[in-house]
């Protein structure tokens, strides 16, 4: 009997590494076998620019052109402000980076119809020979305490042609939006998965960082979204927010985000036939928060970014640290119970 279940094994491993380019054992372990380093590659803690003292998360990273290239987000004012603002760092390698000089590169200013940035996506367009951004922005009130008193977070989309200076798109493109993952499938198809409120008018419930839908669109414009989420919570995880998805040959992968009891918030795995009906296991994280509580990733795993070259797998992400208290840009103390995003690690996984 163990030897048919070892066959049958086997068998099932070769037909998954034919279909998915040879990696399907890696990624479908649990948790993956990513090689994290000892301190992150960006931090709030070490930066010398002003304008990401106090928050520095949500990398999105391409490689093109030879070089690596960051699109990542911060603040200087508190761990929850409104003045969430993006910057831009360049690397040879992947590991070590180069912050712009003039970040921040994208600001509220730039967006005639939200007050804020946050959760960037940019592909390198071969056709249009043109990065092209999704983001999200829009109007999200606090009160003095950094309380919550609306969220109102829609879609936008700006092109440049260095990667630098963005031509903002005049209006949104969707009204329920967080955390694009967008892929070109050809010249007049694109795709997207998205979080997304059922009840797009609704800006005040917790409903869109529990739903993600597929998009389509003929342009990355004109979006149509599927009529039911394509991924839920189930089980252990408490949400299911900032969906990263990479196509390998006919198959999709999936790495995104779910709140997970103690406080933390952790990188789960799906796969895909189609990019619509997802094989998820949210007992498992594929990328979890660090066992060590003294690392700067100790707490929170988040906000995925994926960049695949070759065998080699680079995986951005977001972290949160332990630590509750920091100092404010009125040099006051203050404390987050949830942690400060804080860090931008990198992890690699190899297909040797």
């Amino acid at each position: 009997m163990r030897f048919r279940s070892a066959l049958i094994a086997s068998f099932l491993a070769f037909i998954a590494a034919s279909v998915y380019g040879g990696d399907a054992s890696l990624l479908d372990q649990r948790p993956q076998p990513w090689q994290r380093r000892e301190k992150p590659i960006l931090s709030a803690h070490t930066t010398k620019q002003a304008w990401c003292k106090i928050v520095c998360y949500s990398p999105h990273v391409i490689h093109h052109d030879g070089k690596f290239r960051m699109w990542y987000l911060g603040t200087s004012t508190a761990s929850r402000a409104n003045d969430i603002v993006m910057g831009f760092a360049e690397s040879n390698d992947g590991i070590r980076w180069t912050e712009h000089p003039d970040s921040p590169i994208l600001t509220a200013d730039d967006v005639p119809w939200g007050k804020i940035i946050q959760t960037p996506f940019v592909l390198f367009d071969q056709d249009d020979k043109v990065f092209k951004m999704w983001f999200v922005s829009g109007n999200v009130p606090r009160d003095k305490n950094g309380k919550l008193l609306s969220n109102d977070q829609r879609l936008g989309y700006a092109t440049s042609h260095d990667g630098i200076a963005w031509k903002v798109h005049p209006k949104p493109l969707f009204p329920s939006a967080r955390s694009p993952s967008v892929i070109k499938e050809s010249a007049s198809s694109y795709r997207m998965w998205m979080g997304s409120r059922p009840d797009v008018n609704d800006h005040n419930s917790g409903e869109l960082y529990t739903n993600i839908y597929e998009f389509t669109s003929p342009d990355g414009i004109a979006w149509q979204r599927s009529s039911k989420p394509v991924l839920q919570p189930t089980g252990p995880a408490r949400s299911t927010v900032y969906p990263f998805v990479i196509k390998q040959g006919k198959t999709y992968a999936m790495w995104y985000g779910c709140h997970v009891a103690g406080g933390k918030f952790e990188l789960f795995f799906a796969r895909s036939d189609n990019g619509h009906d997802w094989r998820t296991d949210h007992d498992r994280p594929a990328f979890p928060a660090a066992e060590d509580k003294k690392r700067f990733d100790g707490r929170y795993t988040s906000t995925p970014c994926i960049v695949k070259i070759g065998e080699r797998y680079l995986l951005y992400y977001s972290a949160r640290d332990w630590q509750n208290g920091y100092i404010d840009s009125q040099g006051r103390k203050r404390r987050d119970g949830s942690g400060v995003y804080s860090h931008i690690g990198v992890a690699e996984l190899r297909n040797e």
